[in-house]
């Protein structure tokens, strides 16, 4: 159990304009589930979602961003109707201040973003100056004097909409290259009129929502620290981002700063930096940025801050007042709780995967978590609640379905056996200590590991279940977490004068100063991450895919890394690029579009597909136990974000009748 004591400043209060928060931690504003702003959409899941993390200690809550206008505008993202809106509000509101958790919501306009594309009527992007969408590639509309009006008002009335249902404030977002920050930036706003002053529309805006919420409600800005755009682009730098934070700041009319990085989409990677970003990246210019406006209001410090012990620091050393610690929040909501004593478990750890959480945002999905699979069925699944009935549980193999279900079946009273042939846990996830960064995510293995011991689940490594030892056992039920097979015979392997290996026999065999050739019909990070730790060793490796980009599969906030050191270590990549056969020690490659073909010479082929699931134990497990239950890649081979969440619904569906496997 962690001392109170441990992270003073991180658990102390703090008055924050007209309230008092509790203590320093922030959840910051995130796509989390779009669709409670769609209208005659409930709102429960997310309700539900920021409440347990309110009864887990969080000080303070910033809901997902709403648009405040209907030019506002990405597929996935929806336009609120106030009368749908308002009690939804109304309840998140009461349900977030009983936990005593202080609730706002960000305000927001994505302008020139995008595309318009999502927009039924297809109205085009408005913006201060007719450019073209860097994310989008599409010509923005100028908006006119009255139209810049029109969407101020609009962000006035989602204020006001949000303090008369009860929240605590608001924050206008301006950063991350929206509309607001395009008002302040020359590459979006140059304008001659009035509107061209860099800080008049957001000026404009805290004032407009001063003048009807009054001011006492919560008002905050949220500013990139650096645009990270050269300025013979049009940036602002940080020098000049520390000018507008204090003219802004010196209105008077602002209750607290909050920050973020860049002004593109794909700064995302960055900002929202994965476990290949060091922590906090953005703390030393937050703190020159607090420093710049004399500390006059409290400062939100954001960016991969995953553990207490930064956060603690980052306090002490003045560079903010409050920590956004979100991500650590959706991998534990219980953070706050457990640093302060009253729940003696140790922290789940965020392993910043970014695959469950902001990854899925792209597209509007409802996020999750790599290996936290309560997060968005908080509405479904309440608090887990012991079996009626202990039982003897066999679980088959020790990877992370394997060890999620032993886990959740163990805290649920069953007596639980974990057996697997490898000498240690982790199944197929194992690799990846093989490939440096990546390796953090095994965090969440040793993790797993240690609540099978605190749950007291029996684990036997180097152990084989055999048909003729399981018809011997008298057991209630049998999980079957046997994992997969390699299956490179997915590859036609013509002749056979050219080797097709396993992705993972390549990775233990280490080919050194092979030529290679992956063929990568996955597109997601296994294959890619694979391919760059086979290259180091390589005399040279070309990856080639019949999908239209290499690593479409692989998230927003990862993707430009893994291209990035796949081309550093030197691999040729060719898009649109199939296998066509193999034949007299020549491999034959066809371009699918062109169809054009050619034929080249390499050591062996590395076979990035799919595995075969393995439940060759399956019909005597049938035979053996009353209940068997399948999970991870012996249902399907995906990834270990689908294997946790599958473990998970195994763990709970030990000894209930059929089908209640939580969704």
């Amino acid at each position: 159990m962690t001392s109170h004591t441990a992270y003073p400043t991180l658990l102390s209060p703090l008055a924050l304009g007209s309230v008092e928060l509790r203590n320093r931690v922030v959840s910051t504003a995130h796509g989390a589930f779009l669709d409670f702003y769609r209208p005659g959409e409930p709102g429960e899941r997310y309700i539900a979602y920021q409440e347990r993390r309110a009864r887990g200690g969080t000080a303070l809550i910033i809901l997902q961003p709403v648009h405040v206008h209907h030019t506002s505008q990405a597929a996935g993202h929806y336009i609120y109707d106030a009368e749908d809106l308002r009690p939804k509000l109304r309840e998140m509101s009461r349900r977030l201040h009983r936990q005593d958790t202080r609730v706002i919501v960000q305000l927001l306009h994505f302008g020139g973003a995008f595309r318009s594309d999502s927009a039924s009527d297809l109205e085009p992007l408005w913006s201060f100056s007719p450019f073209v969408s860097p994310t989008g590639s599409e010509a923005v509309h100028e908006m006119t004097p009255a139209e810049i009006q029109e969407v101020i008002s609009g962000y006035v009335a989602t204020a006001a909409l949000a303090v008369e249902s009860g929240l605590d404030g608001v924050e206008l977002q301006a950063s991350h290259g929206y509309l607001v920050q395009q008002s302040l930036s020359p590459w979006s706003n140059q304008r001659s009129d009035e509107w061209g002053q860099p800080t008049r529309f957001a000026s404009a805006i805290i004032s407009g929502i001063r003048d009807a919420v009054g001011r006492d409600p919560l008002l905050g800005v949220r500013l990139s620290v650096d645009d990270w755009i050269k300025p013979e682009h049009g940036g602002l730098g940080a020098a000049a981002v520390r000018e507008i934070a204090g003219e802004l700041v010196g209105g008077g009319q602002l209750d607290f700063l909050n920050v973020s990085g860049g002004a593109r989409a794909s700064h995302y990677s960055r900002s929202i930096g994965s476990y290949r970003h060091a922590p906090g990246p953005l703390l030393s210019l937050t703190a020159e940025l607090r420093a710049s406006v004399g500390a006059a209001v409290p400062v939100i410090g954001v960016s991969r801050i995953i553990t207490p012990e930064l956060a603690e620091r980052a306090l002490n050393q003045h560079a903010c007042d409050l920590v956004g610690m979100t991500r650590a929040q959706i991998a534990d909501p219980d953070l706050v709780a457990k640093l302060g004593g009253a729940a003696g478990a140790p922290l789940r750890p965020c392993v910043s995967a970014n695959q469950g959480c902001v990854d899925r945002q792209q597209g509007g999905l409802p996020i999750t978590c790599f290996h936290n699979p309560d997060v968005g069925r908080e509405h479904l699944i309440g608090e887990l609640q012991p079996s009626a009935t202990p039982l003897r549980v066999l679980v088959v193999g020790g990877g992370p379905a394997g060890m999620k279900a032993a886990e959740i079946a163990a805290r649920r009273g069953h007596g639980v056996t974990l057996a697997d042939r490898g000498e240690r846990l982790g199944g197929r996830l194992r690799w990846v200590a093989q490939c440096g960064a990546p390796s953090e995510l095994l965090r969440s293995i040793d993790w797993l590991e240690g609540e099978l011991h605190r749950h007291g689940v029996t684990v036997r490594l180097g152990t084989e279940i055999t048909e003729d030892w399981l018809r011997d056992q008298d057991l209630d039920a049998i999980v079957l977490a046997t994992g997969s097979r390699p299956a490179p015979e997915r590859l036609p392997a013509g002749d056979g004068s050219v080797p097709v290996v396993a992705l993972e026999d390549a990775l233990s065999e280490r080919p050194t100063g092979q030529d290679l050739l992956v063929v990568d019909h996955l597109g997601n990070e296994e294959v890619a991450m694979a391919a760059e730790r086979l290259a180091h060793d390589a005399g040279s490796l070309t990856l080639i895919t019949p999908m239209q980009s290499v690593g479409p599969h692989i998230g927003f906030t990862m993707v430009k890394d893994q291209l990035m050191r796949l081309y550093g270590a030197g691999c040729l990549l060719e898009p649109s690029t199939a296998l066509a056969g193999i034949e007299d020690g020549e491999v034959l490659t066809r371009h699918v579009h062109a169809g054009t073909t050619a034929r080249r010479r390499f050591d062996a082929i590395v076979a990035g597909v799919a595995g075969l699931p393995e439940l060759g134990l399956r019909p005597v497990a049938l035979a053996s136990a009353k209940q068997v239950l399948v999970a991870g890649d012996a249902v399907a081979p995906r990834s270990a974000l689908h294997a946790f969440r599958e473990g998970d619904a195994a763990g709970r569906a030990v000894g209930e009748p059929a089908g209640a496997r939580a969704t």
